[in-house]
């Protein structure tokens, strides 16, 4: 496994000039494998149910509900048959322009309901993201103007009501392991295809097997292993939506060379086989649009 030592992690490119990325997910029973970023991540259920895991906690999203995402904080998301969500991304470089410790803090929307400030700053938190939503979805010519004065609004609230400054070690500390791993998790998404022996990867960071398992696991929240089958599981699922190819292709060029593992993995993920899945694709495509 060659690995270039300074390639980065995927970049989020919907973030725009301000530091702002909006996206409006219309997603069906969507799975995406435990990955980090070092943008904020705002969403706002919309529609069906929505699984966040981080940090060994588990959060689930109904419509109206927010969630908050840190810079650097791994997470693992499920969506339910056609949930919808909206997702704002905060790029924390941009913001040190407005607060020069932007990028030191750390957010939390969890809150005693009896701290009446924080009640009425978390709703007016809502009104913001489901304007922005609203404009989203509406598109008028002014749209980009209105999202980007409440994407504004709505990081000030962060900072004044959810925002504290944690221990400059700890912060150190986590953002040191996730740029080790950064070269590891770009390599595995580039190539989940080919041969990924994890004895390749602990060389390729200069580390002994026994205490790159313990990096990856603390961080990941996953093994080495599970988490490249994450990978190949779900390239084969966005596969099967878009390609009539036989399963036995699809699963080979995404590195599954036994079916058995593919369908341990697919089941584990989505609960059921590959075929299965294949088959809920095309049932939804004949549905009414706004069933999807």
């Amino acid at each position: 496994m060659k690995i270039v030592q300074n390639a980065q992690h995927k970049l989020l490119t919907d973030l725009d000039e301000t530091g702002f990325g909006i996206k409006y997910e219309n997603r069906v029973s969507a799975y995406t494998p435990p990955h980090w970023h070092k943008a904020i991540e705002l969403l706002l259920f919309v529609k069906g149910t929505v699984t966040c895991k981080f940090e060994h906690m588990s959060f689930q999203g109904t419509p109206g509900d927010l969630l908050l995402i840190n810079s650097y904080q791994v997470h693992e998301t499920r969506c339910t048959r056609g949930a919808v969500y909206l997702c704002v991304h905060i790029s924390p470089s941009q913001m040190c322009k407005y607060v020069p410790n932007f990028d030191q803090l750390s957010f939390s929307l969890t809150f005693d309901p009896t701290d009446e400030a924080k009640a009425i700053a978390y709703e007016q938190l809502r009104i913001h993201m489901q304007e922005i939503l609203r404009q989203t979805v509406e598109n008028p010519q002014a749209s980009k103007l209105e999202c980007h004065a409440r994407l504004f609004a709505a990081t000030a609230i962060l900072v004044k009501h959810f925002s504290t400054t944690p221990a400059a070690e700890e912060t150190t500390l986590q953002r040191s392991d996730m740029t080790r791993l950064e070269p590891v998790l770009e390599y595995i998404q580039l190539h989940h295809g080919e041969e990924l022996p994890l004895d390749d990867a602990a060389d390729a960071m200069g580390l002994n097997k026994e205490y790159f398992c313990r990096l990856f696991k603390k961080n990941m929240g996953v093994s080495y292993l599970q988490y490249v089958y994450q990978v190949r599981t779900t390239a084969v699922c966005r596969e099967l939506e878009s390609s009539d190819d036989p399963i036995g292709e699809i699963a080979e060029r995404h590195g599954f060379r036994d079916p058995k593992m593919l369908n341990q993995y697919f089941k584990e993920i989505y609960g059921c086989t590959p075929s299965e899945k294949r088959k809920f694709f095309r049932e939804v495509t004949l549905e009414e649009p706004d069933q999807q």
